[in-house]
């Protein structure tokens, strides 16, 4: 019985990247492309704040966008290096460590800013899923950074998985954020009471003529 390792041989005998491994090619070309695809999709998401407070925007950009499209933005960049066969597996496990180090402080950048803010629109909902959540996956994401540099058998399991549970955890804060923002795309009542007020008098009204 042999040991199971994920070993790969690149162009003239040199050690190549994960992204020659049997088995792991199609995995990152998977979560990459979808990783693109919704940073595209963020784009169109963003034309849902016309009309709302800049302010508003800011903040909800700094807190609430940002993190998103960093998310799958080192998805994207972690897979496209698994697939490269000029990285080895020790310097794939480098930037898996550098990447996990950035993403846990930017959780917890996250978690605070939100926790803080002003106007006290971040309930605990936003704080686990927005900050809490992506800080423990980039931790989880160190450990098997390590592991995978240690060329432990796991190593390479545990990077695939937690980079698509951090790809599935965007999807879930992107498909809040749009849900959010649809409803009231292209308005901003609270800036307009007039505004806010008009459908309900332009009902009375339509209810006082004569048929």
């Amino acid at each position: 019985m042999h040991a199971t390792r994920v070993t790969v041989i690149g162009v003239k005998g040199n050690e190549a990247g994960l992204g020659m491994a049997e088995g792991w090619r199609d995995f990152y070309l998977l979560i990459g492309s979808a990783g693109g695809a919704l940073i595209g999709l963020l784009f169109v998401v963003m034309t849902l704040t016309v009309g709302r407070d800049r302010q508003t925007i800011r903040h909800g950009r700094r807190l609430y966008t940002s993190p998103i499209v960093f998310h799958l933005s080192m998805v994207l960049m972690l897979s496209g290096a698994a697939m490269a066969p000029m990285v080895t597996a020790s310097g794939f496990a480098l930037l898996c460590g550098i990447v996990a180090a950035v993403g846990s402080v930017v959780g917890i950048r996250i978690t605070i800013g939100i926790r803080r803010a002003p106007d006290g629109s971040g309930g605990l909902d936003d704080i686990c899923w927005y900050g809490v959540a992506p800080t423990i996956v980039y931790l989880l994401l160190l450990g098997a950074a390590i592991a995978l540099a240690e060329d432990r058998a796991w190593g390479a399991l545990g990077v695939g998985g937690l980079l698509m549970g951090l790809l599935l955890l965007c999807i879930h804060n992107a498909w809040d954020l749009v849900t959010w923002l649809a409803p009231t795309a292209g308005t901003d009542p609270s800036a307009d009471p007039e505004r806010a007020n008009r459908p309900s008098e332009e009902a009375a009204k339509s209810q006082t003529e004569p048929s």
